[in-house]
């Protein structure tokens, strides 16, 4: 009997639970139904408009940094380190000593030098004092003479080998990190340190040889660096190359810049704006408000149409890119809404709601 009951009391509870679910399903349907009765909601996107602001004409490229004076310091001649007066990385001028070669032997190899030059002076002067006596004799005379010049000759020669024991900075710049150290015995050539001069600095970089008749020596130079996100360095062409690169079509060109601060080094990978022209009005988008095809570009213009927002697509030509925004040629106005993302989903005529509110980038114009 009791076991009736529970299985009576188990199957009336599990009506109830398939019961609440055809319920719950059955409202689903229902408000699935009046959402279709309705037609769908419209699609969602976020809008711009078409911006004026000014651009100057510049050419973009990249290029590479490079030292004005760029060295790797060595001894002329062999010998042993004897002493090192600089520390790695520091700043250094013209003429500073930075390392002495042990020149012992070269300074007593002098000594005795100049001792057999004094000994062939004296006897170059004893001679010429009886050059009117019948002992004196021109042939000797012209012996101890060339004797003379060439002792003179071996002095200089070793003053210099002396002068190239001590290493000194040839100009103003940066050291490197040091090669030697005390006591190591140093053949003519081995590397010492790096020295480069680094202020001013130059940039090196190739732009197409179509701009050949559009740039100048004193063109402003625009320099950005990934070292320094955010920072922009000034400068101006330096140099244009003579000649074209025969492969790639391309001129070389050298700007220079100030570097005052050394924030800038050699090798670092810059990307270079060549300023053409003062700014002038352009139209811009975002360019993720444009769709690119094969066949050209187009947006979405917005229009107010019975009261909804309606969407248009409308051909339009582009020009140059800057810093993620595209300069239209033509197609559209000033101030003109677009769709600015969300426009894969769109179809020409469409109704859609903004979900966002149109905000104007920094450095907008008035028309």
């Amino acid at each position: 009997m009791h076991v009736l009951t529970r299985l009576i009391a188990t199957l009336v509870v599990i009506s109830l639970i398939i019961g609440g679910v055809v319920l719950i399903k059955q409202h689903q349907n229902d408000n699935r139904a009046a959402a279709m009765a309705g037609g769908q909601p419209p699609p969602t996107v976020t809008a711009t408009r078409v911006q004026n602001t000014r651009w100057a004409q510049r050419i973009e490229a990249v290029g590479d940094l490079t030292a004005v004076q760029d060295v790797a310091l060595a001894s002329e001649v062999p010998g042993k380190v004897l002493a090192i007066e600089f520390e790695s990385g520091a700043a250094v001028k013209a003429g500073e000593v930075l390392l002495r070669l042990d020149a012992a032997d070269d300074r007593a190899q002098l000594a005795s030098l100049n001792s057999e030059l004094r000994l062939a002076d004296l006897e170059n002067e004893r001679i010429n004092k009886l050059r009117n006596s019948p002992a004196f004799s021109q042939s000797q005379l012209d012996r101890t003479q060339a004797q003379l010049a060439s002792l003179q000759a071996q002095v200089e020669r070793q003053e210099v080998v002396l002068q190239r024991k001590v290493v000194r900075a040839p100009f103003d710049g940066m050291l490197g990190i040091r090669q030697v150290s005390l006591g190591d015995i140093l053949a003519a050539g081995t590397p010492i340190v790096r020295l480069q001069s680094l202020d001013p600095i130059y940039v090196d970089f190739t732009v197409p040889e179509r701009h050949r008749g559009t740039i100048n020596p004193g063109d402003r130079l625009e320099v950005s660096v990934a070292a320094w996100p955010g920072k922009t360095f000034s400068g101006s062409l330096h140099v244009i190359s003579t000649d074209v690169d025969v492969r790639s079509r391309t001129l070389m060109l050298r700007g220079q810049l100030d570097n005052a601060d050394g924030r800038l080094q050699p090798g670092m990978f810059a990307t270079v704006h060549l300023i053409l022209s003062d700014e002038e009005p352009v139209l811009t988008l975002p360019r993720t408000a444009i769709s690119f095809f094969a066949y050209g570009e187009s947006v979405f213009t917005i229009e107010q149409t019975d009261g909804r927002n309606v969407v248009h697509r409308r051909p339009i030509q582009v020009g140059r890119t800057r810093d993620e925004q595209v300069e239209i040629l033509s197609g559209l106005d000033a101030k003109q809404q677009v769709v600015h993302t969300g426009h894969l989903k769109l179809r020409e005529g469409q109704a859609v709601e903004i979900v966002e509110p149109i905000t104007l980038p920094a450095g907008e114009i008035d028309p």
